[in-house]
């Protein structure tokens, strides 16, 4: 029974002694007074008529380290200076009644350095706000006297010292009673609930005016935590990069999307180009428009020459063989059907095809070789697809094929035109392989002179165009002809044309442009099958 009676009786203490700590609730005023010396949460005196009020209350929630301004104000009754008197609140020896002390509060200057004031010489001569972090006092006061000394010594008053870490002031300041608002600014540095009171002394007696700020911890930019009053815009670090806004998504949007539909318009026009000069028939030559010039056939000191001069007569190949046995050296091979077509001399290959076939590869073909564009190689113009006058009409050359030229010896050439031949020969060779074409059938005959010597290379694509122009029967110099001028790969079996074996044909070509001679020995036997051979395929 006695544990029990103490046990409730400790209980009661601690109640009666938690109620002390609103020591400005029982007149709900946010003021108290205490004496000048010894203050404590227990001994508050009656203030006598002097109130004091928040102007500009401290905000409710501040950041750490914020800087804010707080003003209160300090007004007396006109019996407060009576009641000062009576109560030995002033202790200047001149204040002796109410108009004395009136006079020392409203008229009497105090020194201009506030460390210099004191209750002699100044009627409030300290003035200034403390702020006391609620959580760090329970912390401080709980290494004292454990539960009791908590209850006792929690509450921010007068009393505490400043210690520069856990309870501050700010800059005291002194001046006459008629000053009423005063002002200080404070910052707030310790997160949590913070107690601020205005602590004024005022004679003998101090009176503090209470109000509480909840402290937010401190906005750092860069701490990796988005706090809420951060924003991407100020603390990108912390939120990250600010989304785009539509009128910035609109302005890279809009030409990027432009770019992209002129991109896909080009891409289109260009394919369509394409098609269209794939399926364009321009090309196309009716053999019956091309009209037959065999004065165009006249080269110099050659045997077309000579056929030219015997072409109504059924002896115009035993004429030219003896034309060919008087003039040993000048000879000519190329046998070039020629013509007129649209005002200008033209060069005809006769394709011996029974029946001709325009299909799409052939249009391929003709649409690749339209394409090109070099001054060493002679043009396409044309074609004729109808049988039996399947034909290939291209550029024409006047001074004949690069073999007639070396093998006439009455033509002189020197070195100059020899390496002038073998370079155009090369550049138009180098276009042909850029375009990713191979001859596969170069060779002197296949390289024509125009009329200002520029060697021109002739006979080139058009492989599926031209495919039974090989069909017919070969005579055996002929045959060495052509094997001559073909890498030893291919002698024994059938295979594309590569680079390499251009390379090899051109290799023959230089001989033949150093020796000036045929890559293979001919006979009178020989020449007479190819006459025969042109005259049984005569152009018209």
């Amino acid at each position: 029974m006695n544990s029990r009676r103490v046990l409730s009786l400790f209980w009661v203490c601690i109640c009666c002694v938690a109620e002390t700590r609103c020591w400005h609730d029982l007149d709900n005023s946010e003021y108290d007074c205490w004496p000048l010396h010894k203050p404590n949460q227990s001994n508050m005196i009656t203030c006598g008529g002097l109130e004091m009020a928040w102007v500009v209350r401290p905000p409710e929630t501040v950041k750490s380290g914020e800087v804010f301004s707080v003003t209160y104000s300090v007004t007396v009754r006109d019996h407060f200076y009576r009641w000062a008197v009576e109560n030995h609140i002033f202790t200047h020896s001149s204040i002796v009644n109410a108009e004395a002390a009136q006079w020392f509060c409203e008229q009497h200057d105090c020194p201009d350095n506030w460390k210099d004031a004191n209750e002699e010489n100044c009627c409030i001569h300290h003035a200034n706000i403390h702020s006391c972090p609620l959580g760090y006092m329970v912390r401080h006061f709980l290494l004292a006297f454990m539960f009791m000394m908590l209850i006792s010594e929690s509450i921010c008053g007068p009393w505490i010292p400043d210690d520069g870490k856990i309870f501050t002031h700010t800059i005291s300041t002194s001046g006459k009673m008629t000053q009423t608002n005063w002002t200080a600014k404070v910052v707030l540095i310790h997160a949590g609930l913070t107690s601020l009171i205005a602590h004024i002394r005022v004679g003998l007696m101090q009176v503090a005016l209470e109000a509480k700020s909840a402290v937010q911890p401190a906005i750092v930019c860069g701490d990796g935590v988005c706090e809420e009053e951060e924003l991407c815009s100020t603390c990108p670090a912390d939120c990250g990069e600010c989304p785009m806004t539509p009128t910035t998504k609109l302005a890279i949007s809009l030409p990027l999307s432009l770019l992209c539909f002129c991109f896909i318009l080009t891409a289109f026009w260009m394919r369509y180009q394409k098609q269209k000069l794939l399926w364009d028939e321009s090309w196309i030559i009716d053999f019956a428009t091309i009209k037959q010039d065999q004065e165009a056939r006249v080269t110099m000191g050659s045997i077309t020459s000579v056929l030219v001069e015997n072409s109504n007569s059924n002896t115009s190949c035993v004429t030219a063989l003896s034309s060919y046995t008087g003039q040993a050296g000048n000879r000519k091979t190329l046998f070039t059907c020629t013509g007129i077509y649209d005002g200008q001399t033209v060069a005809i290959k006769k394709i011996q095809a029974k029946t001709f076939s325009l299909s799409k590869t052939i249009r391929q073909e003709v649409k690749q070789v339209r394409e090109l564009d070099h001054p060493n190689l002679c043009k396409f113009i044309g074609g004729c697809v109808e049988a039996p006058n399947v034909a290939i009409v291209t550029e024409y050359c006047p001074k004949g094929s690069l073999n007639d030229v070396l093998l006439n010896e009455e033509i002189p050439l020197n070195w100059g035109f020899r390496f002038s031949f073998a370079t155009d020969i090369a550049r138009g060779m180098s276009y042909l392989h850029q375009h990713r074409i191979c001859h596969g059938r170069l060779k002197s005959l296949n390289c024509v002179v125009d009329d200002r010597w520029v060697c021109k290379i002739t006979d080139y694509g058009l492989r599926t165009y031209r495919r039974d122009d090989g069909a017919k029967t070969l005579s055996t110099y002929q045959r060495r002809l052509v094997e001559v001028y073909l890498a030893p790969e291919f002698s024994n079996s059938y295979m594309e044309p590569t680079l390499a074996g251009d390379v090899f044909s051109y290799s023959i070509i230089l001989l033949e442009i150093a020796t000036r001679s045929d890559p293979v020995p001919v006979s009178h036997t020989d020449w007479l099958m190819v006459l025969l051979d042109h005259d049984h395929h005569a152009c018209t």
